[in-house]
């Protein structure tokens, strides 16, 4: 019990540091942009108000996209492997943040236009985290299990 539940604090951790530093990565992109083309380039406060939004965003998506479909991958891919553990949660969490996306902007009115425009990259920003999310539970379990492993040096029956 206390294995699982550090395995997820640690996959929720390294997602919602990834989620987050996706953000910053975002930021500096849109900041080439902006010089390249020759636009604005916004106020100070840019860079740190989307990291903040991103954290903030990243704390609410980890109990409602990543844990359950990390979860979801370990129940399904159980003793396939880690590869089917992060094939199978990506697919759910893809799954899972198309839907969101696209609830969100069905009830914020967006142009019917946008939609899968929307559902795209939320699609797109998922991948990174639940992928490390996935590797960082199955590695921590991996852990357990070899610390939990037989004593060394002693013969059998010996004890």
């Amino acid at each position: 019990m206390v294995v699982r539940i550090a395995r997820h604090l640690a996959g929720m951790a390294a997602a919602w540091l990834t989620f987050v530093a996706q953000s910053v990565v975002v930021y500096f992109g849109l900041l080439v942009f902006a010089v390249v083309t020759g636009s604005g380039l916004g106020g100070p406060l840019g860079g740190p108000v989307l990291a903040l939004a991103a954290a903030v965003t990243g704390v609410a998506l980890l109990p409602l996209l990543f844990l359950p479909a990390v979860a979801l991958g370990q129940a399904v891919g159980r003793r396939r492997g880690t590869g089917r553990v992060v094939a199978l949660s990506t697919i759910a969490a893809v799954v899972l943040a198309i839907g969101y996306a696209v609830v969100g902007a069905v009830l914020t009115e967006v142009s019917a236009g946008y939609v899968p425009v929307v559902a795209g990259v939320a699609a797109l920003l998922v991948l990174a985290p639940v992928v490390l999310y996935a590797l960082s539970a199955e590695g921590v379990g991996w852990m357990a299990r070899r610390r939990r492993g037989p004593a060394v040096g002693l013969a059998p029956g010996a004890g």
